[in-house]
């Protein structure tokens, strides 16, 4: 049997939620008395984004805890989850998978997720990006062309090219799946409160009828 973890962003309030299912990702609409709740209030326009497929309960259950600590759900108030989500496969902190993906893991400086921020929870601070840097400001203060969330890179700094080329890709004309025509990328992350990459991965993996608009 298969099970998926997904994460699920609210695509009005940009909430999210870490979860899993034996059934279609793409239609579940996910669990959690708090999301749920979210969901009765501001509707069920969510966006989808599978991290695992597998038949493995123990697999799912160790890398839901590695995204759960690495996110940090149940702290993060940009998240709904109110416990760290281990597929029901219990305490994994101590398997061996989990401590090697832990190892590798580069919390240092920036890709620290807790970086810029104290250890109480700030109050209408949120990170925001436009698709390369982030910045950790009040809500309502962000720069021109940031959208909630962030980007984090545990790989080595982008190249100067691959700058250009994520701006560029931010700057492409995209087609939502409900039609509506978006002159760019960044400004149908922006209506969705969403980062960019995260358009243009719906649009790479064909989910929800996102597409590129100069591909008609």
């Amino acid at each position: 049997m298969k099970i998926y973890l997904y994460l699920k962003t609210h695509a009005k309030t940009g909430l999210k939620y870490l979860g899993k299912t034996t059934t279609d990702p793409y239609t579940y609409l996910g669990s959690g008395k708090r999301w749920r709740r979210h969901l009765a209030k501001h509707g069920n326009d969510i966006i989808t984004e599978v991290l695992l497929e597998t038949e493995d309960a123990q697999e799912l259950a160790t890398v839901g805890l590695y995204y759960s600590n690495l996110w940090n759900i149940v702290e993060d108030q940009s998240f709904a989850n109110m416990r760290p989500e281990t597929g029901d496969g219990g305490d994994t902190s101590n398997c061996k998978a989990f401590k090697e993906a832990m190892k590798k893991r580069d919390t240092s400086g920036s890709k620290n997720s807790m970086a810029g921020r104290s250890a109480i929870v700030e109050q209408n601070i949120r990170w925001y990006n436009n698709g390369i840097d982030n910045v950790y400001v009040p809500a309502g203060t962000e720069p021109k062309g940031y959208n909630p969330g962030r980007i984090i890179d545990y790989k080595k700094p982008h190249s100067t090219k691959t700058k250009e080329l994520i701006r560029k890709a931010n700057s492409r004309p995209c087609i939502s799946p409900t039609g509506e025509s978006f002159e760019s990328r960044s400004k149908a992350a922006k209506a969705y409160r969403v980062s960019p990459p995260a358009i243009g991965g719906l649009i790479a993996r064909g989910v929800s009828g996102w597409r590129w608009a100069d591909q008609e």
